[in-house]
This record gives structure tokens, C-alpha cells and sequence, in this order.
């Protein structure tokens, strides 16, 4: 088979996925940022083109800033905390100890649990007179309707979500490290952190940045806890709101769909710099030797 035949069958096998990607994420964010720059009517029938007016709508929109910050806020908490999670689980679990297996199930198992079912019990744990956690910890505090706790509980449900899938990531990358590695260290004198510190750091921080930017882009986009657990008569949801979740509710709530998509075109933006900025800075913490 020559070079050409070898290239055909290759755009042949990957045609399913790419057509899909195409025409289920390529083409509705094309047209998002279409919709951004017009004003519909009649259900979406009639559309005026209107500029940049929905874009100075959004920035005049003090909602629009603290929806921002408050996915911000949520990103810097959660993407730090299910990294180092998810690090110190793999790394105990690529450790030859009893039962690993069963381990590595367990802590996969949020990841296959359906959304719905996952927020019942979260919200019976957070339950302010008969929760779990009030119970544990002696305490009487509103988790999921306070506005000053409401983040924090998200953060902690979205860890728990989050942690089987890249403690997986995590730990392909781990078992790519060679042996021979940790042999000829021990044989330098290197034992317990110090083999951590000077051979799997360092080999692993390519698999930490793929990990963190998978975490980053899906952080900005939290939803689906803020709708199961909050709710839209929730008092706290001022304090939670992400952009993701004002989309949803001007495009589908409202049926404002161009402020939705200048919204999400927003977002857009923001993953693109925020994506920019960790392969700008790549070179000063990752190692690809």
C-alpha cells in the first residue's frame, strides 16, 4: 500500500468523527457568532442585522460582569483542586497496592452516575436540618441557599464529578514514565518524595497541561450543577450564575437567542485567551524531554 492509499483510509476512518465535529460543534459556533450581530423577530423568522448593538448591551450589563466573575471565581477554585485531586489519587493508585483496580472503579464511578441522580444526593447531603454534612461537621448552614456557601458546595460537587475522568488522564501519563527511571534513582540514593519530586513531576507536567486545559475550558462552562442544584428561584443563583447559565436563560428562558449568543461568543473569547496564555507560559513548567 502506498503513501496516498495509507493517507485515503486514514481521512476515511476518522471521516465519522469529523464530519460530527463539524456539523455539531463547528458550524453552531460559526453561526453563534452570526446571531450575535442580529436582532430576531417573529420567533426567530425575521432578522435584522444590528451590529455591534447586543455586544454594547452586554458590557453596559452589570449582570454580564458578575456572571463573569463569578465564572472566573468558580474556575480558579475548581481547576486547582481537582488537579492536585486527581494527581495525589493516581499517583497512590499506580502504586502496587491491594485492590487498585476496585480503587480505580470507585473513584470512576461519578463520571458513569447519571447528572440527576448524583444531584439528589447532593442535595440531601447539603440539606440544612438534616444533612450529612451539617451533621458531620455541627453545624446549621444553608449549603445550596446561601448566597455567601452556595459557590463553595458547587466547587466541591464539581471536584467530585470530576475527579475519576482526569485521575485517568493522570495516570496514563504516569505509567508512560520508564521504570528504568526510578531503578537508576534508587540506585543514586533518591527514595520516597524525592523520586516524585525529580522524575514524575517533571515527566508528567506534559499530561498536567493537556489535564489543565481540559479542566479550565470545562469549568467555564459549569451548568448542569447550577440548574439541578440551585435552581432559578434559588436566592443564592445571583451568586452562581455563570455565563453558560445566563445563556440558558436568555436564549431559552427569554428567547432573546442573539443576547444569548453575544453571551456565549463572549465566552468563546475568554477560553481563547485563557488558552493563549497557558501555551504562552508552557515553556517555563513543562518538560517534553
Amino acid at each position: 500500500m502506498n503513501t496516498k492509499s495509507r493517507y485515503a483510509w486514514a481521512y476515511v476512518m476518522i471521516a465519522p468523527t469529523l464530519i460530527g465535529t463539524l456539523l455539531f460543534w463547528s458550524w453552531p459556533a460559526v453561526y453563534s457568532i452570526y446571531l450575535g450581530f442580529l436582532k430576531s423577530e417573529n420567533f426567530g423568522l425575521v432578522n435584522h442585522w444590528v451590529g455591534t448593538q447586543n455586544y454594547e448591551k452586554l458590557f453596559k450589563d452589570q449582570e454580564f460582569w458578575r456572571n463573569l466573575r463569578n465564572t472566573l471565581f468558580y474556575m480558579v477554585l475548581f481547576v486547582p483542586l481537582t488537579l492536585v485531586c486527581s494527581t495525589v489519587l493516581a499517583v497512590l493508585l499506580n502504586a502496587k497496592i491491594r485492590g487498585r483496580s476496585t480503587y480505580r472503579v470507585i473513584y470512576f464511578l461519578p463520571q458513569v452516575t447519571m447528572p440527576a441522580a448524583a444531584a439528589m444526593v447532593w442535595v440531601v447531603l447539603f440539606a440544612q436540618d438534616y444533612g450529612l454534612v451539617n451533621y458531620a461537621l455541627g453545624t446549621h448552614v444553608s449549603w445550596l441557599s446561601d448566597p455567601r456557601f452556595a459557590m463553595y458546595s458547587l466547587v466541591i460537587v464539581g471536584v467530585w464529578a470530576a475527579i475519576g475522568f482526569n485521575m485517568l488522564l493522570i495516570l496514563a501519563g504516569l505509567q508512560g514514565i520508564p521504570r528504568t527511571l526510578y531503578e537508576a534513582a534508587e540506585i543514586d540514593g533518591a527514595v520516597g518524595f524525592n523520586k516524585f519530586r525529580y522524575i514524575t513531576l517533571p515527566l508528567l507536567t506534559p499530561t498536567l497541561f493537556f489535564t489543565t486545559i481540559v479542566l479550565m475550558i470545562g469549568a467555564t462552562q459549569v451548568f448542569d450543577s447550577i440548574y439541578m442544584l440551585i435552581g432559578k428561584t434559588n436566592v443564592a443563583l445571583p451568586a452562581v450564575r455563570s455565563l453558560v447559565y445566563a445563556y440558558y436563560q436568555n436564549a431559552f428562558v427569554y428567547y432573546d437567542q442573539n443576547y444569548g449568543a453575544a453571551i456565549v461568543n463572549i465566552l468563546l473569547l475568554v477560553n481563547l485567551v485563557l488558552t493563549g496564555v497557558q501555551f504562552l507560559f508552557q515553556k517555563k513548567w513543562v518538560v517534553y524531554d
